[in-house]
C-alpha cells in the first residue's frame, strides 16, 4: 500500500471515528450506536496498527499531521 492510500485510509477511518465516538458519547445505551463505534474503532485500529481505539486516534493524528518521514513509512508498511 503507498503512503497517499493509507492517508486516506487513516483519514476516513479517524473522521468515521470521531464521529461515532460523538454519537456514542450522546448515547452509551444505544446498541446501534455502541456497535457501529466498535466497528469505528476496529477499523481505525487495523488501519493504524494500535491495539487500543484511543492510541489509534492519537496515531493517526500525528501521522496526518506528519510530513512524510520514517515514522510515516513505518507504520503504513503494517497495515
Amino acid at each position: 500500500m503507498d503512503a497517499s492510500r493509507a492517508d486516506v485510509d487513516i483519514g476516513s477511518s479517524l473522521r468515521r471515528y470521531r464521529r461515532w465516538e460523538r454519537c456514542f458519547l450522546a448515547a452509551p445505551a444505544d446498541a446501534d450506536v455502541r456497535a457501529g463505534f466498535e466497528r469505528a474503532v476496529a477499523a481505525l485500529c487495523a488501519a493504524t496498527g494500535e491495539r487500543c481505539g484511543r492510541e489509534a486516534a492519537a496515531t493517526a493524528e500525528r501521522l496526518l499531521r506528519a510530513p512524510e518521514s520514517k515514522e510515516r513509512t513505518a507504520v503504513t508498511t503494517l497495515v
